[in-house]
């Protein structure tokens, strides 16, 4: 098979991944890929646009037929560390094993206790990483990629992206290209808008961890991040923490004995019912954003609670409001104004929750734009080849390129311990 690419955005809660296969001649990558089974394994629903030369496109990656692979980390019965599916259901019986949130973990820990072993957190980020390198091997015919672009938080710092590089390495993914995740979207944004005048782009990417926003030129070697903000304690679980409350206090109101009992059983029962109301809170966060009601049952209860969709709004807006407000905050420390900008994007899964578009047209005055599949942007954007240089009355001449220099260096996060929402009850 001709040489392929693969981008991996290894996320808080989840991992997307895209391949482009090369060809020469002037038959499309898409085209190619399909007759050579590249189709078969690779989604061909969301697509990066075709590379400068007409010969290759990106598609995201399919993994146990969805294109977000659970970013958690389980131990297995054998030592072995497991991903996918077989970690979430493992987790769920046995969560002393697991580590929900390896990107976190990488940044501020050496090591995590999974039940009576001590694992390196480069380990568990290498494990993620050497599932999604497997599974795209085996849709470009078992090949090793010729290329491989890791993307990260704009304001990480060498020591870890230095921890990153080693997590690949340990994957067998050698000598991986770095690339900050706006850079990402906004190649993904100017391959799929209508052909713009090069005026700068904000991203508000709204992960499940974290929000980051940025403001991007357009330069000679592609964007140059001039601004950068981010908030590590504020992200699409909080969203679901939010929903969660909401469900909470209806129960206890009705009432709290079944709730308490469900709260404290340590049983594998318990834990499984935990887990379970936890991915039906996820599935109902994802169902209001259209539509206007969901219905959630609860062990214990004999009717299902019922949610309405203004009441969800009304209870995430304020948080919500205040990350928007840091993208208008970024903006301006870019010292633009709104109306210079050539768009506002958004990516990140949680960025479809409907206040947030809402509330960004209302405080930046214009409408954003965001993709079919907002979190497999970033991937794909890894994979698309930077615009065109806008004509030469932008940045100073002589003015490094971000993507020319390498990753900004800003201060690294500091996060907090995880809380579980069912031991925030008081």
């Amino acid at each position: 098979m001709s040489d392929w690419s693969l981008a991996i955005d290894f996320g808080t809660c989840f991992t997307t991944a895209a391949v482009r296969v090369e060809r020469s001649g002037t038959e499309s990558g898409a085209q190619a890929g399909a007759r050579s089974g590249v189709a078969s394994g690779v989604s061909s629903g969301v697509s990066s646009g075709v590379s400068s030369d007409g010969t290759g496109s990106a598609a995201a990656v399919e993994i146990e037929n969805s294109r977000y692979l659970p970013s958690l980390v389980c131990l297995g019965d054998d030592g072995r560390l497991l991903t996918g599916r077989a970690a979430v259901q493992l987790a769920a019986q046995r969560p002393e094993r697991a580590e929900h949130h390896p990107k976190r973990a990488l940044l501020r820990q050496s090591a995590v206790l999974l039940d009576d072993r001590e694992v390196d957190t480069v380990d568990l980020v290498a494990a993620v990483l050497a599932r999604v390198a497997d599974e795209a091997r085996a849709v470009c015919g078992g090949t090793d990629p010729a290329r491989t672009v890791l993307t990260h938080p704009a304001d990480w710092s060498p020591a870890d992206l230095d921890r990153l590089v080693e997590a690949a390495g340990r994957a067998g993914l050698d000598a991986p290209e770095l690339l900050p995740e706006p850079v990402a979207a906004a190649r993904f944004h100017a391959a799929n808008a209508p052909a713009g005048d090069g005026a700068p782009i904000a991203v508000y990417d709204l992960g499940g961890g974290t929000v980051d926003t940025a403001v991007l030129r357009r330069e000679a070697g592609g964007f140059r991040a001039v601004a950068v903000a981010g908030d590590p304690d504020f992200g699409g679980r909080d969203l679901d923490q939010a929903l969660f409350e909401l469900l909470r206090d209806r129960a206890l109101d009705l009432d709290p004995a079944p709730w308490q009992r469900l709260q404290a059983d340590r049983t594998p029962v318990g834990a499984h019912q935990r887990s379970q109301l936890s991915r039906e809170l996820t599935l109902a966060k994802e169902s209001l954003s259209s539509t206007g009601t969901v219905y959630l049952a609860v062990p214990g209860y004999p009717e299902p609670f019922v949610v309405q969709g203004g009441e969800y709004r009304a209870a995430v807006t304020p948080a919500l409001t205040a990350s928007v407000g840091l993208l208008e905050r970024t903006v301006a420390r870019a010292g633009l104004t709104p109306a210079e900008l050539g768009a506002v994007v958004l990516c990140g899964a949680a960025s479809r929750t409907p206040p947030v578009a809402d509330l960004v047209a209302a405080r930046l005055g214009r409408i954003p734009e965001l993709a079919a599949d907002p979190k497999a942007a970033v991937a794909l954007g890894a994979l698309t080849d930077p615009p065109a240089p806008p004509p030469p009355d932008g940045a100073a001449a002589g003015e490094t390129g971000f993507e020319a220099a390498g990753p900004g260096r800003w201060a690294v996060a500091h996060y907090p311990a995880e809380v579980d929402p069912w031991f925030d009850y008081d």
